[in-house]
This record gives structure tokens, C-alpha cells and sequence, in this order.
């Protein structure tokens, strides 16, 4: 069985994209790795990182912050080991980034599903882009695993929204395709699953990176810009840009699709989702 495991950032308002991002691998190999990351992040002797959460990294000098006491040199040191036992197990990395001034222009308010806010937030599009992305990339190396999807935690997305969403994804993708997917994806806690913090990091990575072009830095001078040149690999790893054409496909296929539930009533378009073999590039 192959295990993809997902993780966002930029989605606290701030970001001038959402990321979504993390990394494929056999559940034999997420097992070892899950070894060597524990042992990374906690040592028998010296500081005891408990768990791997990039937002507080980099305020380790600040008291009473989750890393208070953990020098600068071995906090840079342990993101090296990290990122080094990510390299050894990860098959591939994803990548997918929705800037956020184009979404909210083409798509945010314009569209209503079940009289939600779900269309207003780029995470709809970027859940199932990934999972697309990964069974074609699946598929294309002759893999016969199956995919088991594990997202983190989302409190803020409707999840009943999503589950019956996805039945339509599988049932309109190519059969060969379709049977890769081991079944709906779940939603679980980085504390539980350690794959899901690796995710975390490639995300954050992302994430700062156009955080810090958007302020008008130079990302590539930034102390951890070496860091993602180590952990996304273009050579294999995928990179899932979604640009102005792209964003415009969806706006235009949400608005002269036939495919419509008879819901959603309020602000907007009372539409559903465009259909996933062309919109979510199964081929």
C-alpha cells in the first residue's frame, strides 16, 4: 500500500497563496521512517523537540515558545537530519500552490455549494488537484498499490462536503485511474502520524518562500531557502502551480457546466463542482 500524506499552509488570512503539500511513499518505508524522524526530533540525550511544527521553528530564542532552549545551531542541524531521513523514504513530494489575489478575483463569492463558504477558500480545489496529481503519477509508473490519502486535520473545511465529492471524482475518472484510490481519504493529527509533520515542513517551505518574494525579499537569501532546495526535489517531485488560465478553466467550467445540484441557495451561483477529468488533469 502507497500513503500519501498532505499538509497546508497559508491559511491564516496572511498568505499571499495556499499551499498545500507533502509526500508518497510505501507504508513499509513510512514505518522506518517514522523511526528515524522520532529519533531526530528526540533524542536520549539534549533537547526534546516532541513534535515537528515549522510555524514555531524559528522562534526558539523567544521564552516560553515550544522550543525555547534550543539553539539556533541545533535547531539547524535537526532540520538537516530531518530533511535527510525525508530524502531516504519519500518516493515523491507534491506540491500545490493557489495564490490567493487570483482566487479571490475568479472564484471566491461568485459560486455557492450547499449553502457553504466552501468554494471561498482555495482548499476545495487544491484537495482534490493533489489526490489527481498523485493516482496519475501513480498510474504512469506502473504502481499497482493503492493510495491511502491522509490529510491533516482541518477544522475549518466540511468534511461531509468533501467525502461526497469525492465519490463523483472517483466515478467520472478513467477506470485505471480510479482503482488506484484505496478509498476515502481521512483526516488525522500530525501528533499521531509523523509522515504528516514532513508534510508540514515542505509546506512551510512553500509557503515562505512566496511569503518572502511577496514582500519584496529576495527568498533565496533567506536562512531557509537551503532547506527547501534540499526537500523539493524537481527532478521528481511535483510542483502544481494553479495560475490565472488555470483558475479561469474553473471559473468557466462552474459556470456552463451541466453537471448542478439543485442546492446551495443564497449569494452567488448555486453550482457544484467542474468536472474533475479535465479540471483536475487526469490525463
Amino acid at each position: 500500500m502507497l500513503q500519501a500524506f498532505i499538509d497546508d499552509s497559508g491559511n491564516d488570512g496572511k498568505s499571499p497563496v495556499f499551499v498545500l503539500a507533502g509526500f508518497i511513499a510505501s507504508s513499509e518505508q513510512w514505518e522506518v521512517f517514522s523511526d528515524e524522524w522520532d529519533k531526530v526530533l528526540n533524542p536520549e540525550v539534549g533537547f526534546r523537540m516532541g513534535v515537528l511544527k515549522m510555524a514555531d521553528v524559528y522562534r526558539n530564542r523567544k521564552r516560553g515558545t515550544r522550543y525555547y532552549g534550543l539553539s539556533n545551531a541545533e535547531r539547524d542541524a535537526r532540520l538537516k537530519a530531518l530533511i535527510q531521513v525525508v530524502n531516504r523514504y519519500a518516493m515523491h513530494g507534491i506540491v500545490s500552490v493557489i495564490p490567493y489575489k487570483l482566487y479571490n478575483s475568479l472564484i471566491k463569492g461568485n459560486f455557492n455549494l450547499q449553502s457553504t463558504s466552501t468554494l471561498d477558500r482555495p482548499y476545495f480545489l487544491s484537495f482534490f488537484g493533489v489526490m489527481a496529481r498523485l493516482l496519475q503519477i501513480t498510474q504512469k509508473l506502473n504502481l499497482d498499490d493503492k493510495v491511502d490519502f491522509i490529510f491533516d486535520t482541518q477544522d475549518n473545511e466540511n468534511k461531509q462536503i468533501l467525502m461526497s465529492e469525492y465519490d463523483r471524482f472517483i466515478s467520472l475518472a478513467p477506470d485505471n485511474v480510479a482503482a488506484l484510490s484505496r478509498g476515502y481519504p481521512s483526516f488525522k493529527k500530525d501528533e499521531e502520524l509523523l509522515p504528516l509533520q514532513a508534510a508540514d515542513m515542505l509546506a512551510w517551505h512553500i509557503r515562505k518562500y512566496y511569503s518572502d518574494h511577496d514582500s519584496g525579499k529576495d527568498p533565496t537569501k533567506g536562512p531557509s531557502n537551503i532547506y527547501l532546495a534540499n526537500l523539493f526535489k524537481p527532478e521528481h517531485d511535483v510542483f502544481d502551480l494553479w495560475d490565472k488560465d488555470r483558475l479561469g478553466q474553473v471559473r468557466d467550467a462552474l459556470l456552463k457546466t451541466t453537471w448542478r445540484k439543485s442546492v446551495g441557495l443564497g449569494r452567488g451561483v448555486t453550482m457544484t463542482l467542474p468536472d474533475p477529468t479535465s479540471i483536475f488533469r487526469f490525463s
